[in-house]
């Protein structure tokens, strides 16, 4: 089955999760390194963060300040601090997020290997802006993982290059009314928060 770069979105026993698969032209212990070290979440991930290393481990996400000694990316949003709930490395590492759930798989491949984020939450409606915010955040990711300069483009409402598009396109294939979708944060942001 062909890997595609736009998310899914499945049931996960009562929730909505979206489902993202990417092929990466990096061995997993490459893509393991940018998912948990902060000076490599800081140039692709919206909320960088440091991770104790096994389940039931504190998930410290990092200030503003500490982001801006690491790259030039607009400051992260506030989070409250989260929890590891799988942690195998090169091939897991699963946590909370605020209420939502993040779980990202990194599976052996021929040419690097395949990423699957899978993030599970309550609203519906966030589905199509959480897609597209991450479907930015995971080119961006894919992008520094090759060692290219991450471009920061933002549109005239100070989104990210793209978003609206994405985010209606993936409104349209989720069947979510633009009226009833959740909208993208009122402040000009790198990615929407998802």
């Amino acid at each position: 089955m062909p890997v595609a770069p736009d998310a899914v979105l499945q049931d996960q026993e009562g929730r909505p999760m979206l489902r993202f698969e990417r092929l990466l032209q990096h061995p997993p212990e490459r893509v393991w390194k940018a998912l948990t070290e902060p000076g490599e979440l800081s140039g692709w991930h919206p909320t960088p963060a440091r991770f104790e290393a096994s389940p039931g481990g504190k998930v410290s996400y990092l200030s503003a300040e500490e982001v801006r000694t690491m790259s030039a990316r607009r400051d992260p949003p506030e989070m409250p601090d989260g929890e590891v709930t799988e942690y195998d490395p090169p091939r897991v590492l699963a946590h909370t997020w605020g209420e939502d759930e993040l779980r990202w798989e990194l599976r052996p491949h021929e040419r690097g290997c395949l990423l699957v984020l899978l993030h599970t939450f309550d609203d519906r409606f966030k589905a199509a802006r959480d897609a597209a915010g991450w479907h930015l955040c995971l080119d961006a990711l894919s992008t520094v993982l090759d060692g290219v300069p991450r471009p920061e483009e933002k549109d005239a409402e100070g989104l990210p290059w793209g978003w609206p598009e994405l985010n209606s396109g993936y409104e349209e294939r989720f069947g979510i009314p633009p009226e009833r979708a959740t909208p993208p944060p009122t402040e000009a942001v790198d990615e929407p928060s998802h």
